[in-house]
């Protein structure tokens, strides 16, 4: 018989409930948006490309995909009528997981591409509870790393430069809780930097969204109120998909309640956040 010991246990018991979160996020609103990728190329097959209009196509996780985040792209296709916009945002995602699905996009044959893709890279760091689950529920073929994520980023720039015509754009993740001196804020800062070094290397425009963000929070007067701790942050999105659902909150309200500027659950953005990376978006389709 084989014993186990209680930290065994625990162990385990963190490994469990962390990967059940993650399914959960990941199942949580995975309904894809109606003009995710595929359900726009079907649609094009039907009726056809519409003539005199551009297509972006913003590729990224549950941040992009607007179900428990902000919907940025909804924000962005508001500004910009006379582009078509299709979301290939899908949620619990690393880069691993976009990179793999990237026909899709190729497919459509875009004008121009956004990524904005890397917190769950960020977060499976943060543990090996944490980076067991996202390689259960994610199938990764290794445990997430800072060179792990900037292998797959590479590749996801390198493979939609050499397949499609689009001009392409890296959005730097946003933080991680708004603590800057707190470990998880200032991760998010390392891997900024792979987006920002890849985007110059290959050529490719660089959104300082993170960057943004970090500048508005740390002008910020100190209100004496203490945002929502780091450690609770997974527990807060369950809450607040709970808080949509069934008590019709939206999410600045759940946002405020747990004392945040720009994030919802410390992970997600709110409508002020979304705001940011709909206009610098904005300025690089415009260009």
């Amino acid at each position: 018989m084989i014993a186990f010991s209680l930290l065994d246990l625990i162990a385990f018991g963190a490994f469990l409930a962390f990967a059940l979160s993650i399914f959960y996020l990941s199942r949580a609103g995975y309904d894809l948006p109606p003009n995710n990728p595929k359900a726009l190329m079907e649609e094009r097959k039907r009726l056809g490309a519409k003539p005199g209009r551009k297509l972006a196509v913003c590729a990224g996780d549950s941040i992009t995909r607007g179900s428990v985040s902000a919907d940025y792209v909804s924000m962005l296709a508001a500004r910009l009528p006379d582009w078509d916009f299709a979301n290939a945002g899908v949620n619990g995602e690393l880069a691993y997981n976009l990179a793999e699905r990237l026909g899709d996009i190729i497919a459509l044959d875009p004008d121009a591409i956004t990524i904005l893709i890397g917190t769950n890279d960020v977060n499976a760091t943060f543990g090996l509870p944490s980076a067991l689950g996202y390689m259960a529920v994610k199938r990764l073929p290794e445990r997430p790393s800072p060179l792990f994520f900037r292998e797959n980023l590479l590749g996801i720039a390198r493979t939609l430069k050499r397949e499609t015509r689009a001009r392409i754009a890296l959005l730097s993740i946003p933080p991680i809780g708004e603590d800057a001196g707190h470990y998880a804020y200032l991760r998010t800062e390392d891997y900024a930097g792979i987006i920002r070094t890849i985007a110059a290397d290959e050529g490719l425009a660089y959104l300082p969204l993170r960057e943004r963000i970090c500048s508005y929070l740390e002008a910020l007067p100190p209100d004496g109120h203490k945002a929502l701790e780091f450690r609770y942050f997974y527990r807060a999105n369950l809450r607040a998909g709970r808080m949509q659902r069934y008590l019709g909150k939206s999410l600045d309200e759940i946002s405020a309640s747990n004392r945040f500027h720009m994030l919802v659950d410390g992970i997600h953005l709110n409508s002020h956040g979304a705001a940011i990376a709909a206009e610098l978006a904005e300025g690089f389709l415009r260009a």
